[in-house]
């Protein structure tokens, strides 16, 4: 059984290859697909590594549309399976040697359409607990896709750009009839957007609190990605579409309370249900971004 590894990087610091590094050996190969419009400042460490192939265009291709590449490298080089990582995600050594013998030992792993963990800002306790629980999405960052089932799914939504891509592909593998599985006694090393520490209006800036909150233009796909889901699963699965609006709504929320940017994610939660409605999809365009 072969496994390839694909990171997607964008304007990479020297912390991407100690990341790369805690799951280089522990795979075949590693596609590294880099999304920086210039050259990475880690490119040349990149080539002493044996086992990368590098693909940079120069261009910002989003996230779906790099999965897609990697997969179809994966089917082409005969590989079973492709770990997706983020080029902020890591794994302990103990980690990456559970989650890989849990893999092995889970019977039936031909039929399922991607293998995940639970994922954490901080350090986790170990566990050499192989429970499996079937799960309705994950991210994308430590997931191991089944390439044979790729095709069949239908591969990654291009429209999306980032933001529910992951997702997306996890509920049409499941309306497919292929499960997705998550071991929740494991946790990678992952973050989602910035954590601060700060106050907000409804403790009337009297109490600060942990919180992770996002750039207004991820607000942007975030918003526009979570109409159009709901758009496109219109009638097929009232529960995900609800899910889907509960967690993009709760992050938007936490970002207007805790950012400093208000004004900003508003006028980009406005543009993005414009673009929606006019079926502007995929990567905002220059003139529309916001000053």
């Amino acid at each position: 059984m072969k496994i390839a590894a694909v990171v997607i990087l964008y304007h990479p610091t020297e912390d991407a290859i100690s990341n790369i590094k805690t799951y280089y050996d522990w795979v075949d190969k590693l596609f590294v697909i880099d999304n920086t419009e210039t050259k990475s400042l880690i490119q040349d460490d990149l080539s002493q590594l044996p086992k990368v192939s590098l693909f940079h265009d120069f261009e910002n291709g989003g996230i779906a549309k790099r999965l897609n590449a990697a997969c179809r490298l994966a089917i082409g080089e005969q590989f079973d399976w492709l770990l997706t990582m983020d080029q902020d995600t890591s794994f302990e050594v103990s980690t990456i040697s559970a989650y890989l013998e849990c893999f092995n030992e889970y019977k039936g792993k031909e039929e399922v359409a991607m293998f995940g963990t639970k994922f954490s800002r901080h350090d986790q306790p170990i566990s050499d607990d192989c429970a499996s629980v079937r799960a309705e999405k994950l991210i994308t960052s430590g997931s191991l896709l089944n390439v044979s089932l790729y095709e069949k799914i239908g591969g990654f939504d291009e429209q999306l750009f980032i933001d529910g891509v992951d997702y997306d592909y996890c509920f049409r593998a499941q309306m497919a009839g292929y499960p997705v599985v998550q071991f929740p006694n494991i946790y990678i090393r992952h973050t989602v957007g910035n954590e601060v520490y700060r106050s907000s209006i409804k403790t009337l800036f009297l109490l600060k609190k942990k919180k992770e909150i996002h750039s207004a233009l991820r607000c942007y796909y975030m918003y526009r990605n979570m109409l159009y889901l709901e758009e496109k699963y219109k009638g097929k699965d009232k529960m995900y579409s609800k899910q889907i609006r509960g967690y993009v709504l709760s992050r938007v929320k936490v970002t207007l309370l805790y950012g400093r940017n208000t004004r900003k994610i508003l006028q980009y939660l406005k543009l993005a249900k414009s673009d929606f409605k006019n079926n502007r999809m995929g990567k905002i365009t220059n003139d529309r971004v916001v000053p």
